[in-house]
């Protein structure tokens, strides 16, 4: 009996705790990180190697942009990284999904604290090693 109470209380708690994280996420400062640079040639190459490497997933691609997933908001936020090219221009937009059922936001990997800090951890060393392939500065 006590097993289910407080299984119940745990539930109870890591809800209320994931949706207290997403509402600070949702009015934070800052949603996600972007990172933009000039290159010649496509990136999608690159980006469909990286991914793979690195376990996202494709979600999205509208033949100019596309969106990668890591992870299912099970146990830990999904990360997100979006890419678009437009000529030369290149635009990178990374951030961590918090998904508390009640309540969604979006918190940027750079930065530091506590919340979030596995998902942000990872997200900024995979994003940081395609940076590399880039020629591009790391995130802090």
């Amino acid at each position: 009996m006590f097993m289910i109470i407080g299984a119940i209380v745990g539930c109870v708690l890591g809800l209320g705790t994931t949706n207290i994280m997403a509402l600070i996420a949702k009015n934070g400062p800052k949603h996600y990180d972007i990172i933009r640079f000039t290159r010649q040639a496509s990136i999608l190459a690159n980006l469909d190697d990286w991914a793979r490497r690195h376990g996202y997933v494709l979600k999205e691609d509208d033949g100019v942009s596309r969106r990668y997933q890591k992870g299912r908001n099970i146990l830990t936020s999904p990360i997100m990284l979006e890419a678009a090219q437009h000529g030369d221009q290149v635009t990178i937009k990374a951030y961590i999904q918090i998904n508390g059922f009640i309540l969604k936001g979006d918190m940027p990997l750079s930065g530091g604290g506590f919340m979030a800090k596995v998902p942000r951890g990872m997200g900024k060393k995979a994003l940081n090693e395609l940076l590399r392939e880039f020629g591009q500065q790391e995130l802090a």
